[in-house]
């Protein structure tokens, strides 16, 4: 099963991952040292740089989760006022999740296992929702588990909890998408900033190689080049914890 706090690679995306590592650290190294041997500098980081691309992907799989949660949601609270049991309404929401989201909608596989388990494997409705929150680790989820399963032992009514649920998921969303435009803007800010040096640097060669050749030749030249880069990395590190907000 998918475990959502960790993101396994494929072949084909490490081999995308270190080229594309190998090429920029290439390039870097040729425009600030007029060397590529500078390059290998870039080696013990491989994994640092790994790990953090996969953060980002770890992020982005969470967010559409959450958002086919949503759309769940809505359509169990339908399914259930319609008189329909929950196992129903789970195996009426699949084909409409790929729908919505496409055949590869994380939800969608999610439910058809969740299906299986629940009419082949005669396990407790409550037990297998709860096994798949508690690997997704997102709060809306396990917050809906321990309402469902209040509902079927109270006799409350699903209905309107649901509803609840929904309606709240739905705000925190919204908020989230004001502030992820927000952090979107700074972000863009702090990319050009953390850029312009290279992008003056790499002018500079291609236009007026003379005016900045002191840079390549001297030690005091090699020391400036490798402040600049030490510093863009360090600026990058705060932007990136600038910018990570959860609600």
């Amino acid at each position: 099963m998918l475990e959502y706090d960790t993101y396994i690679f494929t072949r084909r995306q490490e081999i995308i991952i270190y080229s594309g590592i190998f090429a920029i650290s290439i390039a870097v190294s040729f425009f600030f040292y007029r060397s590529v041997v500078f390059s290998i500098i870039v080696l013990p980081f491989l994994k640092h740089i790994k790990r953090w691309i996969g953060e980002v992907l770890i992020d982005r799989r969470k967010r559409e989760l959450i958002s086919e949660f949503k759309d769940f949601l809505f359509m169990t609270a339908t399914s259930l006022g319609s008189g329909n049991p929950m196992m129903e309404s789970i195996s009426d929401s699949i084909p409409k999740i790929k729908e919505i989201h496409g055949e590869d909608a994380l939800l969608a596989k999610e439910l058809e296992i969740m299906e299986r388990r629940m009419k082949q494997g005669n396990e407790n409705e409550v037990d297998v929702f709860m096994e798949f929150a508690i690997r997704t680790g997102q709060e809306d989820i396990i917050d809906f588990v321990n309402i469902y399963s209040i509902c079927l032992s109270t006799g409350a009514s699903l209905i309107t909890a649901l509803n609840r649920a929904t309606s709240v998921i739905i705000d925190k969303m919204t908020i989230d998408r004001e502030i992820q435009e927000i952090v979107r803007t700074k972000r863009n800010e702090g990319m050009v900033i953390f850029l312009m040096p290279f992008v003056i640097i790499i002018f500079l060669n291609l236009f007026s190689p003379d005016y900045i050749s002191p840079l390549y030749t001297t030690w005091i030249g090699r020391v400036i080049m490798t402040f600049v880069v030490v510093m863009n990395i360090f600026i990058y590190s705060i932007i990136r914890k600038i910018v990570r907000i959860e609600i």
